[in-house]
């Protein structure tokens, strides 16, 4: 090895350690804090970094506070004016953004990297309502550095200057991370008093800070005039105030509203009957018992094909596969309800078939949605009123308040994460406020039915109330009071609408009607053979008895104990030799049905006739989208925040 190779190891080995240990940090923080007979603080912040690139390649950020507590530990909305930012003496671009109770500055230029090595930024703001007042003095409670700087601090120093002729009563100060007691700073006072230096007698690791606490004899400082007070007093809690009456005017609207045109006729007496009500179809008793459709209306759709095929109007093939409807005859026979009719319209002539599965399921969604708009085309507001127009107008009111509040209040992370957690929960309970709801409005007078609803809606409110604060408690300590407590405004108007939505509807007076005689022929489909022949008038069970009523079993949902009932009687009366040679239905063709089992057999059938529907249709595209009780501690006091790089 040549005498040139052994010099050039020699020196990258004696450059090495000196690379390797080169580190992204803050050499020294310090802060001038200049304060105002008028309580007014105009602090400059001298931060000097070494910048390597990786945390720090284009700047730096500052986040501080826009909260205090105050002298009886509330937090309380300060003012903040950034006025210069400066880097290495030289003016430098920055935006600001507010959020989490915060204000970020966010200090470079996205086009430009930073030389690597030290660079020295200066920001210089202003800040109002920072200084406590107590009985016996006033006082400076500082958090200097932040307990959020990504980077150890290894020099903190605060230069804090008192008005003119001003004598600090006592200093302390703590260090370390948030909540710490540690006090390694040592604090000198300056020009008898006026003037005193607090500085950390160690670095500062991440998320370490320095905090000043001065003590200022009465009289130094003017404490806020009465209208002051009332103008600050309005900015902490004029968003709480126009939320709370904002909400309480939305709930008092719907509760107006649900009593004008929301409450449910009452119940008549449920009579059984084993003849449909007059007039209506399968789907449509499917449409009226739902009040509209659920699950796209494929309940109703299949009880309509499963009617067209006991009116011989088609056959069903191969039902435990691929389902198969084919047409018998041809065009729409007269009095046929307008769904069976739109169902028909895609068969319109002898032998046309509609295959159920994928590759029809386009076909099979374009028959649906015309079975649905045919349907509610004909009926809509005729047995049920959504009274749509009472919700808009309540949704209206519910926005307004909303955005008063905006304007009064922060958005921040805190409050989002605490608003997003609610919402969920919040449904659940408004279910369970609905639930109950309808369970007490069986009470006969107007009262009592206000009662119920008003019962349900402030248990909704107040559960919701209550887990918003349990999980505000929960979050770290920037989800605060202030911020929380708009939100659960907004939980509760959240929670107000969605028991509404499902309250507002009503049957009309027909459907009122038209339910009980519904309720009276679901409890003939539904009860056991032996009280079933105890009702006066009752028709004997038949097959064509059992197959006639069997699409209003399947809209209803009660097929399955509708077929038991006609398994038990095809038993015995093929034990009798009356039934002999029943092997099922005309209008089904494919495989044979177990002879103890027909009624079973289609309820089976019946039953999952929705689901091969709905498995049929094609497959949905998806979007992606982008989207101070017991003293002082570190980390208390005004100001503080943190930093980091970009």
């Amino acid at each position: 090895m040549t005498l040139l190779a052994r010099f050039a190891i020699v020196l990258i080995l004696a450059v090495f350690p000196v690379v390797a240990n080169a580190a992204e940090e803050i050499p020294s923080f310090r802060s001038t804090i200049d304060v105002g007979a008028d309580g007014k603080l105009l602090v400059s912040e001298e931060i000097a970094v070494n910048v390597e690139g990786r945390d720090i390649s284009r700047g730096i950020f500052r986040d501080i506070p826009l909260r205090y507590e105050d002298s009886s530990g509330r937090l309380r909305e300060v003012g903040l004016e950034i006025l210069a930012v400066t880097r290495d003496g030289s003016p430098e671009p920055y935006v600001t953004e507010r959020a989490s109770g915060m204000l970020r500055v966010r200090i470079g230029d996205a086009d430009r990297l930073l030389a690597h090595g030290l660079h020295t930024y200066e920001i210089v703001y202003e800040t109002t309502r920072q200084i406590r007042f107590f009985d016996d003095h006033d006082e400076l409670y500082w958090n200097v550095t932040g307990n959020g700087w990504d980077f150890p601090i290894r020099e903190a120093t605060a230069d804090i200057h008192l008005p003119q002729s001003a004598r600090a009563r006592d200093v302390t100060f703590f260090t370390g991370p948030y909540g710490s007691t540690e006090q390694a700073a040592s604090a000198e006072l300056l020009g008898g008093g006026n003037r005193i230096e607090v500085r950390a007698t160690r670095s500062l690791g991440p998320r370490e800070g320095l905090t000043a606490v001065v003590a200022i004899p009465k009289g130094v400082i003017a404490p806020p005039g009465p209208e002051e007070e009332r103008a600050l007093w309005w900015a902490d809690y004029g968003a709480l105030i126009i939320g709370g009456i904002g909400l309480a005017v939305v709930f008092a609207y719907y509760l107006w509203a649900w009593s004008r045109v929301g409450r449910d006729p009452p119940a008549g007496v449920m009579v059984p009957r084993w003849t449909p009500p007059d007039g209506i179809s399968p789907a449509l008793v499917n449409y009226i018992d739902k009040r509209g459709f659920s699950g796209q209306g494929w309940d109703a759709f299949s009880a309509a094909v499963i009617d067209l095929a006991v009116k011989g109007h088609v056959e069903l093939e191969n039902l435990k596969g691929d389902l198969t409807i084919h047409r018998k005859g041809s065009g729409l026979p007269a009095g046929l309800p307008v769904g069976e009719a739109a169902i028909l319209k895609e068969l319109p002539g002898e032998g046309d078939t509609l295959t159920v599965d994928k590759a029809n399921g386009e076909r099979v969604q374009k028959t649906g949605k015309a079975f649905r708009t045919a349907i509610e085309k004909e009926h809509r507001d005729s047995f049920y009123r959504q009274n749509g127009s009472y919700l808009f107008a309540g949704v209206i009111l519910s926005v307004l308040t909303m955005l008063a509040m905006l304007t009064l209040s922060d958005v921040s992370m805190g409050t989002v994460i605490v608003l997003l957690a609610t919402s969920f929960p919040s449904l659940i309970i408004a279910f369970v406020a609905v639930h109950i709801a309808r369970s007490l409005s069986r009470a006969r007078t107007l009262g009592q039915r206000v009662m119920a609803v008003a019962v349900a809606g402030f248990m909704a409110f107040v559960v919701q109330s209550m887990l918003s604060g349990v999980i505000g408690a929960l979050l770290p300590r920037w989800v605060d009071l202030p911020t929380v407590a708009p939100f659960i405004v907004y939980i509760g108007i959240l929670t107000v609408n969605i028991t509404f939505f499902f309250l507002m509807g009503a049957p009309t007076p027909l459907g009122r009607k038209k339910m009980d005689e519904i309720a009276g022929l679901r409890h003939y489909l539904t009860v056991a053979e032996k009280d079933r022949l105890n009702m006066q008038g009752a028709p004997k069970m038949s097959p064509q008895h059992f197959e006639t009523l069997l699409p209003y079993a399947v809209a209803l949902g009660v097929e399955k104990p509708w077929s038991r009932a006609f398994d038990a009687w095809l038993a015995a009366a093929t034990a009798a030799g009356v039934a002999a040679g029943y092997v099922g239905p005309i209008w089904y063709r494919g495989g044979s049905f177990d002879a103890g089992s027909i009624g079973t057999d289609l309820g089976s059938m019946a039953t999952s006739m929705a689901n091969s529907f709905t498995a049929s249709l094609p497959t949905p595209k998806s979007s992606s989208s982008g989207f101070s009780g017991g003293g002082g501690f570190s980390g208390g006091g005004g100001g503080g925040g943190g930093g980091g790089g970009w």
